[in-house]
């Protein structure tokens, strides 16, 4: 029995990456976008609540690329997260005047950033916590 304990790096799979950045863009983007009244309501009303919403679709997409996904994929969500709040980012910049400027929007965006990846990371580790229980009872029962 080793002792010693090393933190190995996993590489990233690209593809999970992809499929979770796609599956943002159809079941949360469109859906939203074809819903344009959703769209103005969310933004009337403060970004407070589309910041709510787009965490709350970043976390169900995350958990289902971690269900879905053949071994265990948790990165993958978080980044494919930070590229869709990027472009989400970008979109309503052209919807909408941002009034902040300087150090104070690049804090508010990078902290956006690392709280989307966090959110991310973690709806892809309940999915994949989900899948190895499942298995686990798929395991028992067969025994």
């Amino acid at each position: 029995m080793n002792d010693t304990q090393t933190l190995r790096l996993t590489k990233i799979d690209w593809r999970w990456l992809v499929v979770t950045y796609c599956f943002l863009v159809l079941f949360h983007l469109l859906p939203t976008l074809l819903e344009l009244s959703l769209w103005q309501l969310f933004l009337s009303h403060g970004i407070w609540q589309f910041v709510a919403w787009t965490a709350f679709g970043v976390a169900v997409v995350g958990g289902y690329v971690g269900y879905r996904s053949h071994g265990t994929n948790i990165l993958e969500p978080g980044i494919a997260s930070m590229l869709y709040v990027a472009t989400l980012i970008v979109l309503l910049s052209k919807v909408r005047d941002v009034q902040a400027s300087g150090y104070r929007l690049i804090g508010l965006l990078v902290a956006l950033h690392l709280i989307v990846f966090l959110v991310g990371c973690f709806g892809a580790a309940v999915g994949n916590w989900l899948k190895t229980r499942r298995e686990r009872e798929k395991e028992v029962g067969d025994s």
